[in-house]
């Protein structure tokens, strides 16, 4: 499966959304390496980013120890507490909404004051505060409305993140600084994963259970949070007259602009809405496909979870490389096409180790997937309005997201009572229909075409690698 975004400050996993999340080098503005003097040496310059390297570092351990710990296991909790597909379908759809619903006027605010830090640290810190009161409800709907508030406050990191990622980084080392990034907080949260399912008992769970686990992840992810204030960004005024954050706060939520200003943008936008949305249909249904249809317990559910992350960062480093010569298309397309086998498995399944294997298969698509479409929006994006360009992508995409969960859940209710609640039949009908609509989708993406030339193209580098393949053999022979 595609890695969650949830990689951003959103929750949970096991679910492809592509909303993006993960002081400051911003030299377009003026920004200098953690307050470099003008004259400042270039060797002095790369000691400070390296700096605020680290300290992004350490941001994405806190951070991604504690959504592995927690994330996968809140549609457990849920499922746990008696969630049925449209309950779950909600839950999924304010999980899709909600970390993007804020993003255009959070993205805004970062670039009209200049600052990032801030936005990371508060939210981080009240995003992952919610994690202790998830323990304490007593039915479905307070968590989907715990869970729903601990997004909606979650948001402003996002964006954010996304552009700080695209102040420290250019062209020639984004794919993999990316990588890097990616590969840390992937092995931090798969640790968190597995501490938590080893916890968590095969049957029989209370909300005692969850408690160890879901209280340590609020505390990971607000230390993680908490790291940032040692960047020191360059100090900016925090305050705006009334008038001029009211007309600000008007103009921030009218995004439409930014749509049609970058032909680039907006195709991306039109086309991966539409794809999500037909993706987002069966997100409601996996944890009823684990649990119920293949009797999977909350160790097995980490497992898959870990399997997954594992396969994506085996590749996720090579395919960042790839992404700085041939650029985000190749990566694009290949990933769009890979993930039309997901609700086919799904529905065919009926062993844990078919999801196992799909997830081990897939790990290039999600890793392509994770870095491509990132690299193309920063591609896009003019310099200052990074954090417009990726908050406004969220946003619409989250819309698609929320709508199409919601509608899948309710979909798996109608067809679960059509067939007489048969789980396999009911939720295959589901599967299926989202498998025809993202072969539909994919053939679309063809239309999307690369915004900057890259050194090579993918056909070139295949060329390359077959050439330098002939010639070991021939030396050998």
């Amino acid at each position: 499966m595609e890695a969650d975004p949830r990689e951003t400050g959103c929750a949970p996993v096991l679910c492809e959304t592509e909303i993006y999340q993960p002081p400051v080098i911003h030299t377009s503005q003026g920004w200098d390496t953690m307050g470099s003097e003008p004259g400042a040496s270039s060797e002095h310059q790369r000691k400070a980013k390296a700096h605020i390297l680290s300290k992004m570092v350490q941001n994405q351990i806190g951070v991604n120890l504690g959504k592995g710990m927690a994330d996968p296991y809140v549609p457990v909790l849920a499922v746990t507490l008696g969630a049925n597909a449209p309950q779950l379908g909600w839950l999924q759809a304010f999980m899709n909404l909600f970390p993007a619903v804020m993003q255009v006027p959070w993205g805004k605010l970062s670039d009209f004051f200049g600052r990032r830090i801030p936005f990371l640290a508060i939210g981080g810190v009240m995003s992952f505060a919610f994690y202790f009161f998830l323990v304490g409800v007593v039915n479905a709907w307070q968590l989907i409305i715990l869970v729903a508030i601990q997004m909606l406050i979650g948001s402003m990191m996002i964006p954010t993140w996304s552009a700080l990622v695209g102040d420290v980084t250019t062209v020639k080392d984004r794919g993999s600084v990316m990588g890097r990034f990616f590969a840390i907080s992937s092995v931090a949260s798969l640790v968190g994963t597995l501490f938590a399912g080893a916890i968590i008992p095969d049957e029989n769970a209370t909300m005692k259970d969850f408690a160890i686990p879901f209280f340590v992840a609020g505390g990971s992810g607000i230390i993680g949070s908490l790291v940032l204030y040692e960047i020191a960004e360059e100090k900016r005024r925090l305050f705006a007259s009334p008038k001029t954050l009211f007309a600000f706060s008007i103009k921030s939520l009218i995004f439409f602009k930014d749509l049609t200003e970058n032909k680039y943008f907006r195709n991306l936008v039109a086309l991966n809405s539409a794809y999500n949305f037909i993706m987002s249909l069966i997100w409601p249904l996996l944890y009823l496909t684990y649990m119920i249809v293949l009797g999977a317990s909350a160790l097995e559910i980490g497992i898959i979870v870990v399997i997954e992350r594992a396969s994506t960062l085996f590749f996720q480093t090579k395919v960042g490389k790839l992404l700085d010569v041939i650029g985000p298309m190749p990566q694009i397309l290949i990933s769009r096409f890979a993930f039309i086998s997901v609700p086919i498995v799904y529905a065919l399944a009926t062993e844990i180790w078919h999801i196992c294997v799909l997830n081990v298969a897939l790990g290039v698509a999600s890793a392509m997937a994770n870095v491509s479409f990132f690299s193309y929006i920063l591609d896009v994006a003019p310099e200052e309005k990074k954090g417009v360009y990726f908050a406004v992508y969220n946003t619409v995409v989250g819309i698609a997201t929320f709508a199409g969960s919601i509608i899948g859940g309710y979909l798996a209710y109608y067809f679960l009572e059509f067939y007489g609640g048969d789980w396999v039949l009911g939720l295959g009908a589901v599967y299926l229909i989202s498998a025809f609509g993202r072969a539909a989708g994919a053939v679309w993406f063809l239309k999307l075409k690369d915004p900057v030339p890259y050194p090579d193209t993918l056909t070139g580098v295949i060329k390359k690698w077959y050439g330098r393949w002939r010639g070991r053999i021939s030396r050998s022979a």
